[in-house]
């Protein structure tokens, strides 16, 4: 019994905090415990979290309502000094272990593993973490409460003045003599930018109690210093098991929300796994050990940050290259949409790598994402990634931010895992087209076909190709009778039949729509895929040459299929040699 009631108690400390972080910017909890509340059931969960109280701001904004964000404009500035003050608290009840030396390392060296070197990464170059004050030239500051008061039973977060505002506001005026913060303004908004804190002690992310703080980005109300309003904050943990282990993980997490505006991609309520692993905002926080090689920010933040643009397709392309995001600042990102035009919905391919600090991706998992971005979504209060959508889940809501998932088992929005070599194409699942016909398909969140179709998709590799189509697609043997549209979908007889060494397929389309036509031998076996998009109505012909890819065919039986949205015909056709 002692047992079973140790259990709730943790499971409602960590219901808890899934709503308390709800309000602030937070980093999520790490896998193992987030997996404790899956030991009891929906219904007891639910009674835990019910009337759990929310962290309130008394009075102060949200740490994205002062100042904005910072916007990185490689063209315009190759490369960007960004100024990050970060500020060592300990307290007479926890007092520091690790020394303010080891922090200069941590955030402002070179090497691997540092805050410096993944932000060097993630921005080809093009932001450069740096200080003006070191941790050590600022030295251990003793808050003038315990870490008991700020803590106050509720991760930090709770009613203010027993909070980490509260906290911010004491480290201020301890460090003003020694801090001059019109240094750390790097927009010239007015605003510092932020400040990092880091208490003594874990983080409650990993320990889970209510008697630690939980890493955040907030913000207070604005207080001047120096001709600067200071506002906006992130707080980080000092260790997870002991001194000397911190990872960067949580800081880049962190200072993605305090400095650069990001959402967090995780769902902040646990109904989900939001984006899991495949970003820095989300469960790729954690990767690696702890943290210690977390991954690369998805599409949509990479380029909200300002650390890459994305090449809107306008018009078809045919075997377009694509090479790593990871490693090329330019030509990695495709916006698609129907016809290239602008809007709140659209699709965004990049091809991920486990390369650098994206080493620690998913096992085995790399290729083309693809993003489904909804800017409707966008709600300023921390919720952009809390509604997941799947077939037959829900019609009233989707996520900001969401990856179409190769294998068509939506594992990340049913929680069932936090990425996997399914989710890239072609994946495990050896997935090479994404369009109307497919699982998932490239309809809008309306079910509405939008004309996107990325199909030839190569095997994954440093740079992957594909064909790219935001608009109706046509061929040279496209041809209508009299200007008079077919009434029906019908599929010809292949000519000449037998063949060799190609021959031609002709069928009907009374309306535009999306089409594939495909090849298979008498076992099933797909073979190939001669058309996989959207056709104007009319009469279209396709010839196929068996031998085109200089890999010849045996003589035989082979069927080809015509799929439509509305139809679905087959023939048999015989190659002989």
């Amino acid at each position: 019994m002692r047992t079973r009631k140790m259990m709730i108690l943790v499971v409602a400390a960590i219901a808890v905090a899934v709503l308390v972080i709800g309000t602030a910017d937070a980093m999520p909890p790490h896998p193992s415990l987030l997996e404790q509340t899956e030991h009891v059931g929906d219904a007891q969960k639910s009674q835990i979290l019910k009337g759990c109280p929310h962290p309130h701001l008394a009075g102060a904004p949200d740490g994205r309502g002062f100042g904005e964000p910072l916007r990185i404009d490689p063209l315009a500035n190759p490369q960007v000094t960004g100024n990050i003050l970060c500020i060592l608290i300990e307290f007479s009840d926890k007092p520091a272990q690790a020394s303010a030396e080891y922090f200069d390392s941590l955030l402002f060296g070179s090497a691997t593993g540092t805050v410096k070197n993944y932000y060097n990464e993630i921005s080809y170059g093009g932001f450069d973490v740096v200080t003006v004050n070191y941790p050590s030239d600022i030295g251990w500051q003793t808050a003038p409460q315990t870490y008991a008061y700020y803590c106050a039973g509720d991760y930090g977060m709770g009613a203010y003045p027993q909070n980490s505002q509260k906290l911010f506001e004491d480290v201020i005026d301890l460090v003003d003599p020694v801090v001059d913060f019109s240094n750390y303004d790097l927009n010239a908004d007015g605003y510092v930018d932020a400040v990092m804190l880091v208490h003594t002690g874990s983080g409650a992310e990993l320990t889970g109690s209510v008697n630690d703080i939980w890493s955040h980005a907030w913000g207070i109300t604005p207080r001047s210093r120096d001709g600067k309003w200071i506002s906006r904050y992130a707080i980080q943990p000092e260790y997870w098991y002991g001194a000397g282990d911190m990872t960067i993980g949580v800081f880049a997490h962190e200072m993605g929300h305090a400095y650069f505006g990001y959402p967090d991609l995780y769902d902040i309520d646990y109904t989900s796994n939001g984006i899991g692993r495949w970003s820095l905002m989300a469960g790729g926080s954690w990767n690696g050990s702890l943290g210690n090689s977390p991954a690369h920010p998805d599409a949509w933040s990479r380029i909200e940050a300002g650390f890459a643009t994305a090449t809107n397709v306008v018009a078809n392309l045919v075997n377009q290259s694509i090479p790593n995001v990871e490693q090329n600042s330019s030509g990695a990102i495709f916006r698609m949409w129907t016809n290239g035009v602008g809007g709140n919905q659209y699709f965004l391919i990049e091809n991920r790598q486990r390369v650098g600090y994206d080493a620690a991706l998913p096992t085995g998992a790399s290729g083309l994402l693809i993003w489904h971005i909804d800017e409707s979504m966008a709600t300023g209060n921390n919720t952009d990634n809390a509604n997941e959508w799947y077939p037959g889940h829900t019609s009233s809501g989707h996520m900001r931010v969401a990856l179409e998932q190769a294998d068509g088992l939506w594992e990340l929005e049913k929680k069932l895992d936090n990425g996997d070599n399914g989710d890239p194409f072609p994946g495990s699942t050896a997935k090479t087209t994404f369009s109307n016909l497919t699982t998932p398909n490239s309809n809008d969140y309306s079910s509405t076909g939008t004309l996107v179709s990325i199909t030839n998709i190569s095997a994954s590799a440093s740079t992957m190709s594909a064909d790219l189509a935001v608009s109706l697609i046509a061929d040279a043997d496209d041809y209508t009778y009299d200007n008079v549209l077919p009434a029906n979908y019908s599929l010809d007889q292949n000519f000449p039949n037998p063949f060799n060494p190609s021959t031609r397929i002709s069928f009907n389309l009374p309306k535009s729509g999306a089409v594939r036509l495909t090849i298979y031998n008498i076992l099933g076996e797909k073979i190939e895929e001669l058309v996989d998009g959207y056709l104007p109505a009319g009469t279209h012909a396709f010839t196929w040459n068996p031998n085109s890819d200089g890999t010849p065919l045996a003589s035989g039986v082979y069927m080809y299929e015509l799929v439509t949205e509305e139809a679905s015909l087959s023939r048999k056709m015989l190659l002989l040699k």
